[in-house]
């Protein structure tokens, strides 16, 4: 089965102030400021860095102020980690839970527990096989469990920034980036069949600030961005439950 990126959230957080999406397989951004794009950008790399154990070396939170929420659902299992900011100056992790679709929740770090970690507990997840702990219903849960963890972690690891030009797609999730806004006709039409061959193996996200070439897309899988007063917003071209979606 291939993976699905299915949600991503963010609370204060650079221009991500309160922003919640539900990607399809193929989601295109037309971004003309390029501000949520860049955002976007280290919206992951902050994840990344919290699966790696990176946090206290991150720069993706310079220049913000928290809190931060932020949430990821990947087949539905939702990752969410809240940061603040303590007067030592150290970027903490206050709150951190994977929600399993299957009724699981592990809170690996709980809100008010008086107990915020410096690193991410998802990190002590890296990828690799699950260990079989037995036949009993508590020995498969925690199996389910560490299998899950892994894979989110591995997800996160993953991420890195491509062109839309040319790209590898052996990759969990495909984060496409055109900045050129006047494409000659033959280069629109090579970006949109890579990039939906692609997304029939792992998800895509692709943004560009070329009305162009997100208009060479299927108009239910476009988002436009609007950056106002340094807040972003993302607003359908279509409304999904018209298209079937």
């Amino acid at each position: 089965m291939s993976l699905r990126l299915t949600r991503i959230e963010a609370t204060g957080f650079r221009s991500l102030r309160d922003v919640v999406l539900r990607p399809r397989r193929l989601t295109v951004l037309v971004d003309p400021e390029g501000t949520a794009t860049r955002d976007l950008v280290a919206f992951f790399t902050l994840l990344r860095e919290l699966a790696h154990g990176q946090l206290q070396r991150t720069q993706a939170l310079d220049a913000v102020a928290g809190p931060v929420k932020l949430i990821v659902g990947v087949h539905d299992d939702d990752y969410t980690v809240e940061l603040r900011r303590f007067p030592d100056g150290r970027w903490r992790i206050v709150h951190e839970e994977l929600d399993l679709l299957a009724g699981i929740s592990l809170p690996f770090v709980e809100p008010g527990s008086g107990a915020p970690c410096d690193e991410a507990v998802l990190s002590t997840f890296p990828p690799g096989p699950t260990v079989r702990l037995g036949d009993d219903e508590a020995a498969w849960l925690g199996e389910v469990a560490d299998r899950t963890s892994r894979d989110m972690n591995a997800f996160l690891r993953g991420f890195r920034v491509q062109p839309a030009e040319s790209f590898d797609a052996d990759v969990p999730f495909l984060f496409l980036e055109e900045p050129d806004v006047d494409l000659p006709a033959n280069a629109v039409w090579d970006r949109v069949q890579s990039a939906r061959a692609a997304s029939s193996r792992v998800p895509v996200l692709l943004c560009t600030p070329s009305v162009a070439l997100a208009d060479a897309f299927d108009i239910e899988d476009v988002l436009r961005v609007e950056t106002s007063g340094g807040t972003s917003s993302f607003r359908p071209l279509v409304d999904r439950k018209e298209s079937g979606a």
